[in-house]
């Protein structure tokens, strides 16, 4: 069992064979063809060795055990009949891996998802090395997928239905510990201890000890040891789902399979998986899926940002966070955990007491989740250092402004930086729509001026824009996307311009729906409509969300930008002198009592002009309605302006990044991808048709954007 390039084999005199997966040439391990070839000879060996007394497979990479199935050769295919016998020659190969006549263990650490989680559990033990980066599941739901080498027919049998049923559908990652007590790994242990305690495992089940079962619930034994508790669980997981079907056919492609199995067996189980996946692969939902998930890794790769020609600039270890609120607070929390030496600075102490105090909160909800550990946590708090003055900070390499959203007060604070800060600090503004250059031009080192701009909640929102000006330089961004992948987030390199990419396109979205409001049409219909098109939140709940004072403050920014006058700002401004704010003061468009949303306030804002609401209209198939025309095709019609005026140089960026940003439905693609699905020539019309009906802020852009906009990056799952 040697001269393979994907795996080492080694055998000790203990007759242990130890397997160990080591894919040439990429960061990670992926089961593609050559892997899967190589696995197999290797199995044929096993299968008629009979001195061996029990197989380990573990991984070299430090990413992990195994990430899945190469996503890039699977988006590739365009055949049937080519999926299904990729499928059929998993399963062929992991149901040998279960049938081995000898003991097989998989010491896990790092990724071991999808396809790896798969093939884990085709061996008959799993161990798990308890750190922070260790996540089991099968997120292929997640995907437009279900997993299709015996995931919904495997996990089921080690965890039980009820449990597996809820990661398929939810594509959980579960931590190490997580994993120990739903019983999907045997043991998990810490780093300190664990190749001591993978060694003690396997001489115990050489000496024939078995290892103690996990205990359940008795409602958990309800659901999976009785034939009546698993048709309750699988109806309820129908109807959960039901809503979703057309959106996520996945879903109940899952589901299906399970049942399958769970009612006629594991072959039949296993039939309908491969017939499930074969079926939701070709959907466009699929697809729109498949295609962003390659983007968002394109996006992480340097070299998309960042020429060649640009020489690596020395890494950024030191941060200072200047402001302690809400976004000063959750930027400060991420780069602590993850390793950066942060001070956080604001010029009141008490601010910056509370803003610590926030830190501590999330950090703490960061362990109990299990995406931080409890000694990581402590010294990621510890480490955090304080400052009331620009002249009391410590040496740093970036310093990140997430002041108030006032221009003037932040140009004074980049002019302040710019005199106290040796020149080769970087300084980026967390703005969401002030222009850049104009605090740049306050200081003497223009090039290394740039924003850095998260989504509120930093800990949950996964892009951050790099906004440059015309004078930032390419070592400025290089490292600037290299310490976004290091929080991991996604970079999205963006032209500075009005509100850059996400904002601008999404507040043309929120202004149409505050006109429909003004024109008396109820908040909660407007809203409705928006969720009903496949938004996880309505226009003028997101206004509340973020708050009506920082709305106005963008309505003010990005004013200009319309075409025709707009009333969103002076009824923002009026609502805000009225202290309704939103969920901050309890009342916004809606009323609020202990964060929960109420009944709209319908007096808030009288009608000013009769409603003109376009007629339903059919799009491949799909009806809209009125307020979802007005609110769609501003939203489409924003996302071909920005492309067009050159905010970023490819049709992905913009979709990914209102995916990523906005929440916009991912399995509809993105603006742009939903424009090439609904027919470039349609969507011109409609514009057309809607500019006459609704006003000149309607008439469409005279641009021509390639068919086929999509670009997929290499992954796995």
């Amino acid at each position: 069992m040697n001269g393979f390039q994907q795996l080492h084999v080694e055998r000790d005199v203990r007759h242990v064979v130890t397997v160990t997966f080591d894919a040439a040439h990429r960061p990670v391990n992926v089961f593609d063809e050559f892997l899967l070839r190589e696995l197999g000879q290797v199995v044929d060996d096993l299968e008629v060795d009979g001195a061996t007394r029990l197989v380990v497979f573990r991984s070299s990479k430090p990413s992990g055990f195994l990430a899945g199935a190469d996503l890039h050769r699977i988006r590739e295919i365009t055949a049937m009949e080519e999926v299904d016998r990729l499928l059929e020659w998993g399963h062929a190969l992991f149901r040998r891996i279960e049938a081995l006549p000898m003991p097989t263990l998989a010491v896990i650490h790092g990724a071991c998802l999808g396809g790896g989680l798969e093939f884990a559990l085709a061996c008959r033990y799993r161990v798990a090395r308890d750190d922070s980066t260790t996540r089991l599941g099968l997120p292929e739901t997640q995907l437009g997928l279900l997993p299709g080498w015996g995931g919904t027919q495997r996990l089921p049998a080690v965890v039980g239905v009820t449990a597996a049923t809820r990661l398929i559908l939810e594509g959980t990652r579960l931590t190490a510990r997580q994993a120990e007590q739903a019983g999907l790994v045997d043991a998990a242990w810490a780093p300190a201890t664990f190749e001591d305690s993978v060694t003690q495992f396997i001489n115990d089940r050489l000496e024939g000890l078995m290892p103690k079962p996990h205990p359940r619930s008795w409602l958990a034994r309800l659901g999976d040891d009785t034939s009546l508790g698993r048709r309750l669980v699988l109806w309820m997981a129908h109807r959960k789902v039901a809503g979703q079907a057309q959106q996520y056919p996945a879903l109940p492609a899952a589901l299906r399979a399970i049942e399958t199995g769970v009612r006629q067996g594991r072959e039949a189980g296993l039939a309908k998986e491969r017939e499930e996946f074969v079926r939701v692969l070709f959907t466009p939902a699929c697809r729109n899926l498949l295609d962003l998930f390659g983007q968002g890794e394109r996006a992480r790769n340097r070299t998309t940002w960042v020429p060649d020609h640009v020489e690596h600039s020395p890494p950024i270890k030191s941060i200072a966070v200047l402001g302690a609120g809400t976004m000063g607070a959750g930027i400060a929390q991420l780069a602590a955990t993850q390793g950066y030496a942060v001070t956080l600075m604001d010029i009141d102490t008490a601010v910056v007491q509370q803003g610590l105090r926030k830190i501590e909160q999330l950090t703490q909800q960061a362990v109990k989740k299990g995406v931080l550990g409890a000694s990581d946590a402590e010294r990621a708090l510890a480490s955090i250092k304080t400052a009331t003055r620009i002249d009391a900070l410590p040496p740093v390499d970036l310093v990140i402004e997430a002041v108030v959203e006032r221009i003037g007060v932040k140009r004074q604070v980049f002019h302040d930086l710019d005199a106290q800060l040796p020149m080769n600090v970087i300084l980026a503004s967390n703005t969401s729509a002030l222009p850049i250059h104009e605090m740049a031009a306050e200081t003497h080192r223009d090039d290394r001026v740039a924003g850095l701009h998260f989504f509120n909640p930093v800990h949950k929102m996964p892009l951050v824009e790099i906004v440059r000006t015309a004078h930032t330089s390419g070592d400025t961004i290089a490292a600037l996307v290299q310490v976004v992948r290091r929080l991991g987030k996604t970079p999205l390199v963006v032209v500075e311009g009005p509100g850059f990419l996400v904002n601008r396109i999404l507040f043309p979205y929120l202004d149409e729906a505050v006109r429909m409001v003004c024109e008396g049409l109820p908040a909660d219909q407007i809203d409705r409509e928006a969720k009903r098109f496949g938004l996880p939140m309505g226009p003028l709940e997101l206004l509340d969300t973020v708050g009506l004072d920082v709305a106005v403050d963008v309505a003010h920014t990005l004013s200009g930008l319309s075409h025709e006058p707009s009333p969103t700002r002076a009824r923002l401004a009026e609502m805000v002198a009225a202290n309704e704010k939103g969920q901050k003061t309890d009342r916004g468009f809606y009323t609020y009592s202990n964060g929960r949303r109420g009944p709209p306030t319908v007096h808030a804002i009288p009608a000013t002009v009769e409603p003109i609401m376009p007629p339903t209209r059919v799009f491949a198939g799909e009806s809209l309605s009125g307020i979802q025309q007005r609110l769609v095709f501003t939203l489409i019609h924003a996302a071909v302006d920005c492309l067009q005026e050159g905010v970023v140089s490819e049709p992905w960026m913009v979709d990914l990044g209102m995916v990523l940003g906005t929440g916009f439905p991912p399995f509809r693609g993105g603006p742009l991808k939903l424009r090439e699905a609904w027919g470039i020539n349609t969507v011109h019309e409609t514009l057309q048709l809607l500019s006459q009906q609704c006003g000149a802020r309607f008439e469409p852009t005279d641009v021509e954007i390639p068919v086929g906009l999509q670009t997929f990056g290499t992954s796995a799952v």
